[in-house]
């Protein structure tokens, strides 16, 4: 595809679209022209994985696309030549000419070739697998940790059983010498999400005391440990986990948003759920496997594991996302500081609906994926009230799980 003369920066400044702090000029966050979250979770990508790309997704809402689906959607264009006239209408707002726009469209070729040529080779899953195992072995559970899931609800057995899964306590005071120590024992980390070449010239593992938190492990069906996700101690603009990345910086390299299985791969029934510590929580108490699924919204992964699941046997996913799906949205001045913001004053509270609308998304999306799937499909429900509606006590399946499934209602989990 031929190289435009703009790019989705161009784009995002005729549409007065706010950048956050950080990124580079590959990609960068911006606070979501859709959904309004300031929290980093929609990102610009002029360069993804070495080509251009001009793309943007916010894994708050669900939108994403194109730089001129970005622009015909704000400017209210529709048809089926909305593209294009979107490409015009930019090329006439933007304030330079045919040469400047040449000169451009040879920068951004320029910078592809810069990227492809700094872009590491991903290590495949068996050297990742071998890379995180052994520095697992380096790492601890720290009491402040231990104490932080029994107060959750589990066991010591339980909590046993997830050190042996990885559940481990981020380091940042050891970030170069687990490094150091995995490279002498014949381990290769280029590629290895999570590593990188520092200014000293010196491999590190991307811990920080902005990052430090629970680290939750992700297992893949093949029984290899993929990634981690953060649990942060303190939230990092309103984020209570990050991956385990090392993306743009020297060698390193994003893990991407992979799924987890939390159980058996050799299952007929399955249960889904929005996070990977939930899930492996909802599995310890249980027993019963379980997918975690660090986004609702994030599905490509989700389709691709439900799908390796079938060829096995799979024939039944239960959909356990949090109880918001069921939450009653009238206004009752209780969000918070969103609500001193607010200059709504309908029945309903917008920021309720909006997270409502966000968990029922991701559900209708994984009803569309077992359809196409051919798998049966069913929706676990916990905590209601008379009306069918969440009580609001217990949010998600795994809080649900280690209080011992009340029954003043009546009802259980699917």
């Amino acid at each position: 595809m031929k190289t435009k003369p703009f790019t989705i920066t161009d784009v995002g400044a005729l549409l007065g679209i706010q950048r956050l702090p950080g990124g580079d000029t590959d990609s960068y966050h911006v606070v979501c022209p859709y959904c309004g979250d300031q929290r980093g979770k929609c990102g610009f990508h002029v360069i993804k994985g070495g080509k251009v790309a001009n793309v943007y997704h916010c894994f708050h809402c669900g939108a994403g696309g194109n730089m001129l689906t970005l622009y015909a959607d704000l400017n209210g264009i529709q048809g089926a030549d909305r593209y294009r006239e979107a490409y015009w209408r930019i090329q006439e707002e933007l304030p330079f000419g045919y040469q400047e726009g040449r000169m451009r469209q040879r920068n951004v070729l320029r910078q592809e070739k810069r990227s492809r040529e700094h872009l590491p080779r991903p290590a495949d899953q068996k050297r990742r697998d071998a890379a995180y195992r052994e520095m697992v072995k380096l790492l601890r559970l720290s009491d402040k940790h231990r104490r932080n899931l029994r107060k959750r609800g589990l066991t010591e057995t339980e909590i046993s059983r997830m050190v042996e899964m990885g559940y481990r306590s981020a380091c940042a005071e050891e970030s170069v010498s687990i490094a150091r120590r995995l490279l002498k024992r014949g381990y290769r980390l280029e590629g290895v999400p999570g590593f990188f070449v520092n200014r000293s010239g010196d491999w590190e593992i991307a811990f920080y005391k902005k990052n430090s938190g629970l680290l939750c492990p992700v297992w893949s069906e093949e029984g290899l440990l993929d990634a981690f996700q953060i649990r942060l101690d303190v939230p990092y603009e309103k984020r209570k986990y990050v991956w385990l990345s090392s993306a743009r910086l020297d060698k390193g390299c994003s893990p991407g948003s992979p799924v987890g299985l939390s159980g058996s791969r050799d299952i007929r029934n399955v249960y889904v759920t929005e996070g990977i510590l939930k899930a492996e929580i909802a599995h310890q108490r249980t027993g019963k496997t379980y997918i975690g699924n660090p986004g609702v919204l994030n599905y490509k992964e989700l389709e691709h594991l439900l799908g390796s699941l079938k060829e096995r046997g799979l024939k039944e996913v239960v959909e356990a996302y949090d109880m918001d799906k069921f939450m009653r949205v009238e206004c009752r001045k209780d969000y918070g500081n969103d609500c001193r913001k607010c200059t709504c004053d309908g029945p309903e509270c917008p920021k309720k609906q909006e997270k409502r609308d966000k968990i029922r998304s991701g559900c209708v999306k994984l009803y569309e994926i077992c359809g196409k799937l051919s798998l049966a499909c069913s929706r676990a429900a916990w905590d209601l009230d008379g009306d069918g509606m969440w009580q609001g006590n217990y949010k998600g399946i795994d809080d649900w799980e280690l209080s011992g499934c009340p029954q003043e209602d009546g009802r259980k989990a699917a």
